[in-house]
């Protein structure tokens, strides 16, 4: 039986690397049934042939039924006894569940249902940044789809934003003078056009002060992996104050910079700095986004690591409950949500009087009031663009009280 069910496997892969791809399907789906008779539920070899029809299943577009046998096949491998003998399947399994909702995405961005491709492409986005990382060709492609649709939608700055991480990566990718590193450029500009506020002769401006603060932000880079703090302080403050000329203050194609910019101060040791620039992230992203999404969490998580590093245990565990709030509501078991509370655990642990943490935020607070006078009565924004349901937010609000206010001995220690 099993020899049987390898045969139809070996048949239906090499159909699918031939684009014989409902054939392949048949194939993978008799040699499923076979293994599934006869082998354990969580056989390595079930998840082998899981994946294969899964990748055949989003070559006919068939996305929900593809993400059903990707999460089966991803699930079986991490469950094995020795899961790091399984890395590269499951990086794999994970890999292309990104690309399976990049694809969905971009079929609804086609169909002009802009809000659900918007919502795929935020999926594949969180996947392919934890694999790849930000400046990744592939996640760099997911920006730019991502901003596409943003623009399609009418949120043209938050779409300036993500192509503009798309022409940073492109521009160390290919140069700045490859088409595909200019065909963004040009898209921002049209950007521009449509949201109606620039004259063509700004638009223009714009389209070179770009290149300009993308290559201050390359140089800050460099400075930065070579550990010359304040050179790369510098450099992204040149970028940021280029940004600022041409879209004002706390724009959210700044977002960027601010966190590396909050990541030298920490370098340098200045908490309090750091903590300024975390908060400028977090006004934008509230603004975009609204409070309860995975990006203010990601930001309250990077924020707490500070804290914990400066020994500021109980307000640590303060922003890791707001994080966790947020994973546990919007992620529910997820790897993200699990890592939450674990670091829930270490700061409860070490937990102490945080009064000098307390007074450091109150200083953070007050110098970002001065330095954005715009922001200062700023409270949130009145959508929240379909990131979380009015109920999801309730509960993950439920969620950040009860830990911060009683944390659950059982729980933490």
């Amino acid at each position: 039986m099993e020899e049987t069910a390898t045969q139809h496997f070996i048949i239906g892969d090499n159909l699918r690397h031939k684009a014989f791809y409902d054939d392949a399907i048949d194939e993978f789906s008799k040699a499923l049934q076979i293994q599934q008779s006869v082998l354990a539920e969580t056989s390595p070899v079930i998840a082998k042939t899981q994946y294969s029809l899964g990748l055949a299943l989003r070559a006919i577009k068939d996305y929900a039924g593809a993400l059903d046998l990707l999460a089966k096949a991803n699930s079986t491998y991490e469950a094995q006894e020795n899961p790091e003998d399984y890395e590269t399947e499951i990086f794999n399994c994970k890999l292309n569940i990104a690309r399976t909702h990049h694809s969905q995405g971009v079929d609804w961005q086609r169909g002009g249902d802009y809000d659900k491709s918007i919502t795929e492409h935020r999926k594949s986005l969180v996947i392919r940044e934890n694999l790849l990382g930000s400046k990744h060709l592939e996640t760099a492609r997911t920006y730019y789809v991502m901003g596409c649709a943003l623009s399609d939608r009418g949120d043209f700055d938050e779409a300036l934003s993500d192509l503009r991480r798309t022409f940073r990566t492109r521009r160390v990718v290919f140069g700045k003078d490859h088409m595909d590193t200019l065909e963004v450029i040009d898209n921002m500009g049209t950007v521009l056009h449509a949201k109606g506020v620039m004259s063509g002769e700004d638009i223009e401006q714009y389209k070179t002060v770009v290149v300009q603060s993308v290559q201050h932000e390359l140089e800050g880079d460099m400075h930065y992996d070579n550990k010359n703090f304040e050179q790369a302080m510098l450099s992204y403050r040149r970028a940021l104050a280029l940004e600022e000329q041409c879209l004002g203050d706390l724009h959210p194609t700044t977002c960027d910079l601010y966190l590396q910019m909050a990541d030298v101060m920490g370098e340098l040791g200045d908490f309090e700095g750091s903590l300024v620039e975390y908060k400028s992230v977090i006004t934008i992203y509230e603004r975009l986004l609204g409070k309860f999404n995975i990006k203010v969490a990601e930001i309250y998580n990077r924020l707490a690591n500070i804290l914990m590093d400066k020994g500021e245990y109980e307000t640590a565990l303060s922003f890791y409950a707001k994080s966790y709030g947020i994973f546990d509501s919007l992620l529910g078991e997820h790897s993200d949500t699990k890592l939450a509370m674990e670091n829930i655990r270490l700061a409860a642990s070490k937990e102490r009087n945080a009064s000098e943490s307390m007074n450091l935020i109150k200083k953070a607070e007050e110098t970002f009031k001065q330095r954005h006078p715009s922001a200062a009565g700023y409270t949130g924004p009145s959508t929240d663009n379909g990131i979380a349901s009015a109920e999801v937010k309730e509960e993950g609000e439920k969620n950040m009280e009860a830990i911060v206010k009683e944390p659950a001995e059982a729980d933490i220690i």
